[in-house]
């Protein structure tokens, strides 16, 4: 199975961290132009990195799982649907599993061989271990 490097997905999570910055920074400052333009941008942004990522790396399961939760999240945005705080949640949920996909996969190339799946959930420290 073709996977992508962890290394691209860190300019994803930047974008989505960037996002999450303009969204908590548009909540005070509510007056300010440009902001909502920021977050909106890094989103979208991070799903055109996804899509490029998905059609390079067509057996990548976690980078497709990822591109879609972020596309129900922007459609979820654009219906208005979102309350501030599930969005924030939302996003934070993305984030994270952008940066354990970075992870995971730095780990695993690190190690120099693919790392079962049963073993994904498990910590750093846990690898470094054994």
């Amino acid at each position: 199975m073709s996977e992508a490097s962890g290394y691209l997905f860190q300019d994803v999570e930047v974008l989505l961290k960037r996002a999450r910055e303009a969204m908590v920074e548009a909540k005070i400052k509510v007056q300010v132009t440009g902001v909502h333009d920021i977050y909106r941008a890094s989103l979208e942004i991070s799903m055109q990195k996804l899509d490029e990522i998905c059609s390079r790396y067509r057996d990548d399961a976690e980078a497709f799982i990822v591109r879609r939760k972020l596309g129900e999240f922007l459609e979820e945005l654009d219906s208005g649907e979102l309350v501030p705080e599930v969005e924030e949640q939302r996003l934070d949920r993305i984030i994270e599993q952008v940066h354990h996909l970075v992870e995971w996969r730095r780990l695993s190339m690190a190690t120099g061989r693919d790392l079962a799946l049963k073993s994904r959930r498990r910590t750093r420290e846990d690898v470094q271990k054994r």
